[in-house]
């Protein structure tokens, strides 16, 4: 079955790596670098944590995001046995810490409570931490008398990811970059039995007629930074709950650290804002002061794609899918939709 999928960032791959394995002759189309991606699935922090998450969304969501964090581990066994140098991606589930500055401490209860009403079946989940109990956890944390503990929520390496995948997958499928959909995806439907749009923000003002949806589909803004620091080792990702903001600190391979917080009602794209970074570098220095002499690797900004309702979407239009609305939480749904796309294509 030959079957074109429009869009390499993260869905597309993970859809792209199961129809492989179901048989499928896969052509993957990007309008940008292929080898070299620049989309949400790069500037992310690639964080698979529906608890922590499920305050900022609905439970349909967290049920992907739940439903995801078991599909994970198979998937990059499957993928380091198809990539030509059998390389594995790291991915620990340590967990994430979820932890407020002295003078908004109550941020800190008010996000417990709210994941108690949120996630009521997870509570055993989710552990208050007290003085000691936070710096056996992290030591570095010693600054802190409480913390939470989310349990077992994971932190994947998304620069290994998509190496890897963008080696297996130039060996077993067909990619064309830096190409230009036109029209609504009718051609494509007549030279393959599917199409798959799986193009994110670029499907906002371009959509295939698969994306009928009554719900307006648009974009919304990202933003990260990367630094590299040898003087901060901790181990997991950490949740700063601040009145005016949440912000993320994600550690990973060769001392980087990726922080980021997502502001969805802003949709412009421009550049990542003095304002931002101050806050951002901020919130990490106050969290800990050896990220002062942190390098910065890389400020970035990007667009995701999200519905009103705030749920990814799969339509279907005779034989052109379409696949969106993942959002900030691309890593923790994408494989989740994958499953739920495969009894279709079967």
């Amino acid at each position: 079955m030959k079957t074109a999928i429009i869009g390499a960032g993260l869905l597309g791959r993970l859809a792209a790596l199961r129809l492989i394995q179901l048989g499928h002759k896969v052509t993957l189309l990007e309008a940008h670098s292929f080898d070299h991606p620049h989309n949400a699935a790069a500037i992310s922090a690639a964080l698979i944590a529906p608890l922590s998450e499920s305050v900022h969304t609905c439970p349909e969501v967290v049920k992907l995001g739940l439903t995801s964090q078991s599909l994970w581990p198979d998937i990059l066994t499957s993928l380091s046995d198809i990539d030509p140098q059998h390389q594995s991606v790291s991915y620990e589930t340590r967990g994430t810490v979820v932890l407020s500055f002295t003078g908004e401490q109550d941020c800190l209860l008010a996000h417990r409570d709210a994941l108690y009403r949120a996630v009521p079946e997870h509570r055993d989940s989710i552990r208050m931490l007290y003085n000691d109990e936070v710096t056996e956890l992290e030591p570095e944390l010693m600054r802190f008398e409480t913390a939470l503990h989310i349990h077992n929520e994971g932190n994947l390496c998304n620069a290994e990811f998509l190496a890897a995948s963008s080696r297996a997958l130039r060996r077993h499928a067909s990619i064309i970059d830096h190409w230009a959909m036109k029209g609504d995806g009718s051609e494509l439907s007549k030279e393959y039995n599917w199409v798959i749009d799986c193009r994110g923000p670029g499907a906002v003002q371009n959509p295939t007629h698969a994306n009928d949806s009554d719900q307006r589909l648009f974009s919304v803004r990202g933003e990260a930074i990367r630094i590299r620091t040898d003087a901060v080792p901790l181990t997991r990702p950490i949740r700063i709950i601040q009145k005016r903001c949440t912000i993320f600190i994600a550690p990973k391979k060769n001392n980087i650290f990726v922080i980021g917080a997502t502001d969805l009602d802003k949709s412009d794209s421009h550049a990542v804002t003095v304002r931002s970074s101050l806050d951002l570098l901020a919130a990490v220095y106050a969290l800990h002061p050896g990220f002062a002499d942190a390098e910065i690797v890389e400020a970035i900004a990007g667009q995701r794609a999200t519905y009103e309702h705030r749920k990814p979407e799969i339509l279907v239009n005779e034989n052109i899918i379409s696949i969106n609305g993942l959002s900030r939480q691309g890593w923790m749904t994408a494989p989740a939709l994958v499953e739920k796309l495969t009894p279709i294509l079967a």
